[in-house]
Formats: C-alpha cells, sequence, structure tokens
C-alpha cells in the first residue's frame, strides 16, 4: 500500500495551516501567479516541478491529500480513491474528484472536488492505515467491480487476485475469490451486483499485466477463440518459454508489450533497455522455430477493439 504522497510534509502547500501558524499565504498565491506552484484544491498547492513527473495515479493520492488536510470529519478514501492506496489499477483516466464514504453511513452531498458515497457498509470495510482511513482491501474491489465498466473492473480483480497468488499460491487467490463470490452473494439483487458476479467469474490471477488483463477481454467481447494464458513453449534446446496467449489449435501465441516491460526496474533488473529487447527477440526467435506464430501489440492496439481484431485475424485466428 502505497501511502508516502499522503504523508510527505512537502508534498502540499496549504494556505490556511500557514496562516494559522502567522505566515502570510499570499506567497503560495504569487508562486501560483508565476507558475512556480499549482493549485490542486482551493487553498492547496503543490510545485509544479514535482506535479508535471507524476503520474495519473500519483497525482490523484496529492488530491487526496489535498482534501484530507483541507476538511475534517472521519471520511474514508473509497472506490478509486481507494484503489490509488492499495495499489490496485483502473483502466482509463485517474478522476480528478476524491472518493469518499462515511462510518456512520450519513448521507452527505458531494461538493468541491469531493464525490461522497452514502452506502452500507459492514463490519471491517473501514480500515486504518498509516493514519489514513480506507475502505478495506476486499470492499474496494467489491465496490470497483460493482461501479466500474466490465474493462476496467476485470482488469482490477485480475491483478488482485495475481497479487493474492503471488503471495500464497493459487490457493490464496482461490480464497480470495470465495471471499468476494460472498460478498456479491450477500448483495443479492443490489445495483451492480450482476455486474459484478459477471466481472468475478471472467477474473484470472494467471493474467500478469492490466494490458494483458484489457486484452483478454477485448478478445471475449470480438468473440475470438478463448486463449490459453502463460502458454507454455518448449523450444529445441529444452528450455521453456510463457507467452502471453496461446492458441495451440491454431499454432498462435500471443504478447502483450507494454512500456514497463521495458522501463520499470521491476522488470528490467538493471539491463540497459537494448539488451532487453534483443533478449525479447531471441526468445520470440526460440518459439517460432518450434512451429508458433506470434502476434504482438501495445496499448492502443488493446484498447481499441478494431486495432486487436486486425492484428489477431491477420494472425489467422478466426473471428465468430
Amino acid at each position: 500500500m502505497s501511502t508516502d504522497l499522503l504523508r510527505d510534509s512537502e508534498a502540499v502547500h496549504v494556505s490556511s495551516a500557514r496562516t494559522l501558524v502567522g505566515i502570510d499565504g499570499r506567497a503560495l498565491r504569487r508562486g501560483h501567479a508565476t507558475g512556480e506552484l499549482i493549485s490542486i484544491r482551493r487553498g492547496v498547492f503543490t510545485d509544479t516541478a514535482r506535479w508535471v513527473g507524476l503520474t495519473g495515479r500519483e497525482r490523484h493520492l496529492l488530491r487526496m491529500r489535498a482534501v484530507r488536510d483541507t476538511r475534517k470529519g472521519d471520511a474514508a478514501f473509497s472506490h478509486q480513491s481507494a484503489a490509488a492506496l492499495w495499489d490496485l489499477p483502473i483502466i482509463g483516466p485517474w478522476p480528478e474528484a476524491v472518493h469518499v464514504c462515511t462510518p456512520d453511513g450519513r448521507r452527505r452531498s458531494s461538493s468541491r472536488g469531493v464525490l461522497w458515497h452514502n452506502t452500507t457498509l459492514v463490519d471491517g470495510d473501514i480500515v486504518e492505515v498509516d493514519g489514513v482511513l480506507v475502505t478495506s482491501r476486499l470492499r474496494t474491489l467489491l465496490d470497483l467491480a460493482r461501479t466500474n465498466s466490465f474493462l476496467s473492473a476485470v482488469a482490477t480483480l485480475d491483478a488482485a487476485l495475481r497479487q493474492e497468488a503471488l503471495a500464497g499460491g493459487a490457493d490464496a487467490a482461490a480464497q480470495a475469490r470465495e471471499l468476494l463470490q460472498d460478498r456479491i452473494a450477500a448483495l443479492g439483487r443490489a445495483p451492480g451486483s450482476g455486474r459484478a458476479r459477471c466481472a468475478l467469474d471472467f477474473a484470472t490471477h494467471l493474467a500478469h499485466s492490466p494490458g494483458e488483463s484489457v486484452s483478454r477481454v477485448q478478445m471475449h467481447v470480438l468473440r475470438f477463440p478463448k486463449p490459453e494464458l502463460q502458454f507454455p513453449v518448449l523450444d529445441r534446446n529444452g528450455t521453456l518459454w510463457h507467452s502471453d496467449f496461446g492458441w495451440p489449435a491454431y499454432r498462435q501465441l500471443g504478447e502483450f508489450d507494454g512500456f514497463t516491460k521495458y522501463t520499470r526496474a521491476a522488470y528490467t533488473k538493471g539491463q540497459p533497455i537494448e539488451e532487453i529487447v534483443w533478449a525479447e527477440k531471441q526468445r520470440e526467435d526460440l518459439m517460432r522455430a518450434v512451429g508458433y506464430g506470434m502476434s504482438r501489440w501495445l496499448w492502443p492496439d488493446a484498447l481499441a477493439g478494431r486495432l486487436l481484431a486486425r492484428i489477431l485475424g491477420d494472425a489467422g485466428l478466426p473471428n465468430r
């Protein structure tokens, strides 16, 4: 869980907080006028140089910090905002409005960049982590599965199940799925319950990235044959490789190429990008050499179904 931006005392500058300790807030307004500061909420600023270097998720975390520092009460972050804290992906831009709910269940109106969710909570739905109130990971998954698009909900659920599998194996992922199934069943016919059920039925711990999840949903919507995920291929040297997608009946493999594969330290392990690209080419050549064709696509292709359909169709996969 990432709370660094919420704890960093230098992340935001609040004019009202400065006034309380006798510091003139006009310096912040001057900084805003000159472009050195950017306003992220009324009376709250952050350094422009910091802001431009942040990802969409990190910018949302700063907006959450701004909301926390300028309002009173015991509201808990929920929905997309909770996802940002739990390191859960969503598909699409991170919202400008900060999502919150209240443990007491009282109805409140949304305003000034804060979107209130008036919903019924049960024991354990609100937790405190590093001094931050947030909906539990389970409750966050439930909320996102009920309210987000099928595409985004599957990507979020895939990532959560993958995290469980990495921590405790396939059994841990299965237990997490059962807990979610129980919570969805308890909803009965509540709004979004059917959507959540469909997304969870489709979700899997075998998707290794949101790009793979989006690709898999598009294949389903476009009625291409169901792929095998992390498909094993044994090359002529006896080395076992795994492709993101495999269609053994058609001797075809598919790979989603995300930017993080070539740039994020967790994936590159310190290797220069040219070495990563060369190793990837050698890997592909070895899998092709045993009789498989391979298609590759990027984020724009995965998000635009027609582009992915063209790539898969050109590879010889039938579209029903």
